[in-house]
């Protein structure tokens, strides 16, 4: 039988979860430096953008719905418990805008991305080396992503609200308008910064990260690496969440 001790992760298993920091801190200065951006071959850009951005629609507003689906008929029928079922708008809205957007909506869509990156990136550097990597291959998928979350991020947010808003009626609560307006007064700005920071940025940001790294330093087959780049990306993603909002919000 496999022992316990077995099972655990290696020294290369635990030093390779620190290597997308090593890429992080080597991107920052490609973001000013203007050779970095004649390098991008606008139509491959084109084509990472159209499969990060339209490509990816189909999968944000599912989840979107869904999401909000699931979401308000839990908080819908256990605020009609005690009576509280005009709160929903409130409880619903703090929770799509702080967590379970950030976390569902946005972290699928950086899954499909991370893996993506990570087996192109093992391709380049088994064509290509090592050599500019960070410039010709990380660096315009790093802008993609982070000009594609934005669009995504404003989809996933209306939809969620729509599909609350017209679904709540129907489990008790007298109206969308209502709902929407019980949401209004409850969304305050640190909810909304909180949302389009984590779509926008974090999440984004790991995706690209961890993807390219995990491509960068695998020496196993394109399905074993978009595997462990997955895993990497929700461990990084979780803890950065977690760290977000407890900056954000306090106790």
């Amino acid at each position: 039988m496999p022992r316990f001790v077995d099972a655990l992760p290696t020294d290369r298993q635990i030093l390779s979860l620190f290597a997308p920091l090593g890429i992080f801190a080597r991107i920052l200065p490609c973001l000013i430096n203007p050779n970095c951006y004649r390098r991008i071959d606008i139509e491959e850009f084109k084509r990472i953008c159209n499969y990060l951005g339209p490509k990816s629609l189909p999968l944000i507003l599912a989840t979107a719905i869904f999401i909000s689906l699931a979401l308000t008929i839990e908080t819908i029928l256990e605020t009609t418990r005690y009576g509280a079922q005009d709160t929903s708008g409130a409880a619903i809205s703090i929770g799509l805008l702080r967590e379970l957007g950030p976390l569902t909506v946005s972290i699928f869509w950086a899954a499909r991305v991370t893996v993506l990156l990570s087996y192109n990136a093992k391709l380049y550097v088994d064509a290509h080396g090592p050599t500019d990597f960070i410039e010709v291959f990380v660096f315009p998928r790093f802008l993609a992503g982070l000009i594609m979350a934005v669009p995504l991020a404003s989809y996933g947010l209306v939809f969620g609200f729509a599909t609350a808003a017209m679904y709540a009626p129907t489990l008790g609560v007298s109206s969308a308008q209502e709902f929407l307006e019980i949401a209004r007064v409850s969304i305050h700005e640190k909810d909304i910064v909180c949302y389009f920071v984590k779509l926008i940025l974090l999440n984004p940001i790991i995706a690209v990260i961890v993807g390219s790294a995990c491509g960068l330093y695998s020496n196993e087959d394109g399905g074993s690496t978009a595997s462990h780049a997955v895993s990497k990306m929700f461990i990084y993603a979780v803890i950065a969440n977690f760290v977000f909002t407890y900056f954000m919000f306090p106790i």
